[in-house]
């Protein structure tokens, strides 16, 4: 073990409760114990032993023992000693449950003598699943350690309120401050929550309340704070504060027992923006955690935790010689400056903009170690103000002193060189994020916009897939070993298939558990006939199975949902992935079609539309050519009938990314004929890109078939149209449908 930053933690904590030995007899050593033998026994006595002897108000106490969870190893230990223990899982996965903001929380004890809860919060969403608290008061004083990632808490301070009946009657208030009478804001108080005489939970309207702003304060793994009663606040994680941290945030919250304060109030307060139309709201009781989601969600956590720990021992690793940890800050820095976590590709790609923001950073840095700046003075409404107070931080607890450090470590350019230069070297010769454990995870706000819904779900899932065929992809170019399963005459698939459908289902279900899910691989298990209006996500885990094993770059992910109409499923929403590009494509039925790009450039997509020929509208056009559910015959007359027209062919081996690449990036026409979950998510960004389309339903062989043809032009749809309509009929097919969708429709 290379690295361990909580040294100076675990001293400070046994220094600060030695010096305060007469107050909380026998918890120095129970904290001995549990530095020891981290477990969720030994952290159970410690906080035992800390709130049999808590004073209520004494917050800074509450903070540091708190602080003793802020510690990756330790939390790890935790987590390990529950996975092992059967009845523990069991009695936590039935007071845990999943909060509806996108966090899970889990109590892991629950001490009725002395009133105190051990909870861990792992909040697992991504940006493109952003969900705010509401600002509230708690009837507890609380503190939390933060494990990993970022977490900002927004305090502010009740100075009015008029109760609107006798549940409430007052509330303590803080006195006004003059200079923050600005951000005063006027907002109906409920109970959050109140049991009433049948035990049924409910949101009652209490009153209004007038709030004023108190401090914001961005905190970072390993650090802690803590609350008082009398303060309301609300946290936002990584995911909403703002484009750069790819982490995902995990705290260890611990907080007292329930409190009366000194107005009377014994009720939790929820503050909303307007007055709800139901003034006393039935709130549903939100079920347990089952058992198997609890140990998948700590095993899950665990592994992460173990991935962050050994970067950690690598970051610090003496082969180094000096470490690597501000160069990794730097790339902070620029992630911020750039809004993008793909911070390695930024400084490769934009050496010199990079270096002049790092150069401004780093003197600032000299500044506040020659005193020529007071951090007080810092801006904690600048993001980028956390990480210079990172690098404050490293050079004043620098052995050698902070001026030393300047010397060593301040010239932030070079440091980034290091960092950058071993990460591409050591790890990964082709990462562009910031750190590993940020490849192919969705922790990012993508520019144009939040994305809510059966999108930002499905681009969430397309992310976590880019990684999982990245990480095989770069395995199998350096020499693995996967194979092909055949499945028939013409489809193949792989083990990555099956891993890549299995984790977009988990991100889907995790999402919308009601929705059905039929995958390529597996189908869909819900035999049932669907009720109008009921969703499915339709999923091609890797299509272009075949190129990705023979090291080809032209493979994507494809993800569709549809509503069934009564008579069939009709898509709504559409995501094509292309992992080796980074690039996604979406679409949204009615909203237009829309590429992210790999530095996170978001912007819409429409399809190119070049000459054409009247004469001869598929001379010089690029058609893509995929239509092997055409017989043989008539395969063969179509490609000779396009060559003779003059058009360009080819077939890149993944209908999906074809389709996709409509949307401005491909050709200008294409005849398909594959299955639904091949073509439905592409189909539906091309035509929401502007193409128009026409699918032929036909009889060939006993066999009732669909071609799709896409024109980027309508005179090139045409003569496609035609083409592929004569050559069916031609060849002793039976047209039985076909559907027209123009732009725009």
């Amino acid at each position: 073990m290379s690295f361990d930053p909580q040294l100076s933690v675990r001293a400070a904590t046994l220094a600060y409760f030695a010096d305060r030995a007469e107050r909380f007899p026998g918890l120095v050593a129970r904290i001995e114990e549990f530095f020891s033998a981290p477990t969720l026994e030994t952290g159970r006595q410690v906080l035992r032993a800390y709130f049999r002897n808590h004073s209520t108000g004494d917050v800074e106490s509450l903070r540091t023992i708190t602080a003793s969870f802020a510690d990756k190893r330790v939390v790890r230990a935790i987590v390990a000693s529950i996975l092992a223990d059967e009845e523990a899982l069991a009695a936590i996965a039935a007071r845990s449950y999943p909060h509806p903001i996108g966090f899970d929380k889990l109590v892991l004890d629950d001490d009725r003598a002395t009133g105190f809860k051990f909870r861990l919060h792992v909040y697992w969403r991504g940006a493109n699943f952003a969900s705010l608290e509401r600002l509230h008061l708690h009837r507890f004083e609380m503190a939390s350690a933060i494990v990993t990632g970022e977490l900002t808490n927004h305090v502010w301070r009740v100075v009015e309120f008029v109760p609107a009946n006798e549940l409430v009657r007052g509330m303590d208030l803080s006195p006004t401050i003059g200079e923050q009478a600005h951000t005063r804001r006027t907002m109906p108080a409920y109970a959050g929550y109140r049991r009433d005489a049948n035990g049924d939970l409910r949101k009652t309207h209490l009153g209004t309340a007038v709030l004023e702003r108190g401090a914001s304060e961005t905190f970072t793994s390993g650090d802690a704070y803590a609350q008082v009663l009398e303060d309301a606040h609300f946290v936002e994680t990584n995911a909403e504060t703002g484009f750069a941290n790819g982490d995902f945030c995990s705290t260890v919250y611990i907080h007292g027992p329930s409190l009366v304060d000194g107005a009377g109030r014994s009720l939790p307060i929820l503050f909303e923006e307007t007055l709800l139309p139901d003034d006393n709201k039935l709130v549903p009781t939100i079920p347990a955690i089952p058992v198997e989601t609890l140990r998948g969600c700590l095993n899950r956590y665990r592994d992460t935790l173990d991935e962050i720990l050994k970067f950690y021992d690598w970051l610090y690793h003496p082969k180094h010689g000096r470490n690597l940890s501000v160069g990794m800050i730097a790339g902070y820095l620029l992630c911020e400056a750039f809004k993008t976590p793909h911070a390695i590709d930024a400084f490769e790609r934009r050496y010199d903009e990079c270096k002049d923001v790092l150069e401004r950073s780093e003197r600032a840095v000299r500044d506040l170690i020659e005193g020529r700046t007071n951090p007080a003075h810092l801006n904690d409404d600048d993001r980028n103000t956390r990480y210079v107070r990172l690098l404050l931080a490293k050079a004043n607890s620098y052995p050698k002193g902070a001026r030393i450090w300047a010397e060593d470590y301040g010239a932030l350019t070079k440091e980034m060189w290091r960092y950058f230069g071993a990460i591409r070297g050591e790890m990964n010769s082709r990462i562009t994020v910031l750190k590993p454990v940020w490849d192919g995870v969705v922790k990012r706000k993508l520019p144009g916009g939040m994305h809510y819904g059966h999108v930002g779900a499905m681009i969430e899932a397309a992310f976590e897939a880019n990684g999982i065929a990245m990480k095989h992809f770069e395995a199998h170019w350096a020499g693995g070993g996967l194979v092909a399963t055949h499945k028939d005459e013409h489809n193949i698939a792989s083990v990555v298939d099956d891993e890549i459908e299995g984790r977009i289902s988990e991100v889907l279900k995790g999402h919308f558990p009601s929705h059905r899910f039929y995958g390529e691989e597996h189908g869909d298990p819900n035999r049932a006939l669907p009720a109008v209006g009921e969703r499915r996500f339709l999923v091609d885990p890797l299509d272009g199975t075949r190129n990705f094993l023979c090291r080809r770059e032209e493979f994507c992910i494809a993800i569709a949902c549809q509503e069934w109409n009564g008579v069939g499923w009709v898509t709504t929403d559409g995501v094509v992935a292309h992992p080796a590009s980074g690039r996604i494509f979406w679409a949204e039925r009615g909203q237009g079609a829309f590429v992210i790009e790999r530095t996170d450039l978001e912007r819409r997509a429409t399809v190119f539309v070049p000459a054409v020929d009247p004469a001869n509208p598929l001379k010089h056009q690029l058609i893509d050519y995929s239509a092997r559910g055409l017989d043989l015959a008539a395969q063969t007359d179509t490609f000779s009938e396009l060559a003779r027209s003059g058009a360009a062919l080819r077939n890149s081996g993944s209908v999906a990314l074809i389709l996709a690449h409509m949307a401005g990036r491909g050709g200008t026409g294409a005849i398909i004929t594959a299955n639904d979950y091949d073509v439905e998510a592409g189909r539906l960004i091309a035509h929401e890109a502007g193409a128009w389309i026409t699918q032929i339903v036909f009889v060939s062989g006993g066999d009732e078939r669909t071609c799709t043809i896409v024109g980027a032009e309508e005179r090139i749809h045409n003569a496609l149209v035609v083409l592929v309509r004569e050559q069916i009929q031609k060849h002793g097919g039976r047209l039985s449908d076909e559907t027209l969708t123009p732009p725009g429709l």
